[in-house]
């Protein structure tokens, strides 16, 4: 029996080990390149399983984070429009100039020139004031009618629209540890693999081994390698040695990494307000605007002052016309006031990264691993098929001469 320990058989361990080690690094790259659909479709090709499925997966992830860790009830319960109004200087300094131009400069100007630089600061400050005022209340009014205004999981979904690469990249860089866990660990499970898969060839040598062994291979370690990601979830010491998912020893890291990402490329201010500001929605928000607009002109045409300068209706009418134009179409541009109120109003980020700290193993498994759990098999199974096809190769090129090969690899 020992002469059958020749040394292609010798190196069937240590190529079993670098076909489980590859199978991961192609399993891996498959689950998430490319981006778009390569090949025939709809059989004959392959897309990314995650960009494949980015729609799904946003809104699985999103309704797991809503449901466990963010509602917008919660989020928006302390908000105090006072302490939101601190940022909006720039604004409210734009919006002031605005309205004087088209009151004053527009419809008087030459009794605006004439009021001299003292009355002019002194009718600027008083309509700063006023302009903060109405601001106040119209961030008062979006966050109490938050829940009509703003679905986060459409801003999700829009987001990963967009961005077909988006999702993969969340995936990539919250579970990265843990990709680089999956594809180290081929080496160590494959060359075990290899050992038994050796001594079996040495009994009984037939070719069918060396492919369904690569088939095993890569199935079993891609298998074995995802339930050490995730479990055991707590710490179980067994003698010396403790063990714990990767996954859930980095519960603390992975909660920045994703909350950062969370807050900086989905739920951000430009995605917020791309899809606030559309449809239905935004018709809400700038009807919030426009009431609180209304008011402001309502309360200077019925000023005595106001009256004196300009006394026709329809000239007020233009007025309010033209500032409601104005305001709405700086309303949502970057700076303006609806951009300032998605990234200033709240604090997605601490408030997600606070919460998925704080959460039980079985809790914090469960905001992220549902997403693609359903996917996991495919992940599993393109580990085994490839394993398949590297013990084909290792057959054909390096124990060819020791088998009676089937015909059809003769």
């Amino acid at each position: 029996m020992l002469d059958n320990f020749s040394l292609p058989v010798l190196l069937i361990p240590i190529v079993g080990a670098i076909i489980a080690w590859a199978t991961n690094i192609v399993a891996v790259k498959m689950m998430f390149y490319p981006t778009e659909f390569k090949g025939i479709k709809p059989f004959l090709g392959w897309q990314g399983i995650v960009p494949a499925n980015a729609e799904r997966l946003a809104r699985v992830s999103n309704r797991l984070v809503m449901t466990k860790l963010l509602t917008l009830e919660e989020l928006f319960a302390d908000f105090k429009p006072e302490v939101f109004g601190k940022n909006l200087g720039p604004v409210i300094d734009e919006i002031t100039d605005q309205i004087i131009q088209e009151i004053a400069q527009k419809h008087a100007p030459a009794m605006w020139q004439n009021a001299g630089e003292f009355m002019q600061d002194k009718v600027r400050a008083t309509v700063r004031d006023e302009v903060e005022q109405v601001l106040l209340r119209i961030s008062g009014d979006l966050s109490d009618n938050i829940t009509s205004i703003l679905d986060l999981e459409q801003v999700v979904v829009d987001a990963v629209v967009e961005d077909r690469e988006l999702m993969s990249r969340m995936f990539l860089d919250v579970g990265d540890e843990e990709f680089k866990f999956i594809i180290r660990s081929g080496l160590y499970f494959g060359f075990l693999f290899g050992i038994v898969q050796m001594f079996i060839w040495v009994v009984y040598p037939e070719w069918w081994i060396l492919p369904v062994f690569g088939f095993l291979n890569g199935y079993v370690t891609d298998w074995v390698a995802l339930r050490l990601v995730f479990e055991p979830q707590k710490p179980k010491k067994i003698g010396p040695f403790t063990f714990q998912g990767v996954f859930h020893k980095r519960q603390s890291e992975v909660a920045t990494a994703f909350s950062t990402l969370v807050a900086g490329k989905v739920l951000s201010p430009d995605n917020i307000v791309k899809t606030v500001s559309t449809g239905e929605t935004g018709e809400r928000v700038l009807n919030i605007v426009d009431t609180r607009i209304d008011e402001l002109i309502d309360k200077y045409a019925a000023h005595p002052m106001a009256a004196m300068v300009i006394s026709d209706t329809a000239k007020i009418d233009q007025i309010r016309a033209d500032i409601k134009e104005r305001t709405h179409a700086d309303f949502n541009k970057p700076g303006g006031m609806l951009h300032v109120f998605a990234g200033k109003a709240i604090d997605i980020k601490d408030n997600l990264e606070r919460r998925m700290k704080a959460l039980p193993s079985d809790e914090f498994e469960g905001v992220l691993r549902p997403a693609f759990q359903q996917d996991e098999w495919k992940l599993i199974v393109a580990g085994g098929v490839l394993g398949g096809l590297a013990g084909f190769a290792q057959l054909v090129f390096m124990l060819a001469d020791r088998v009676e090969l089937p015909a059809f690899l003769s």
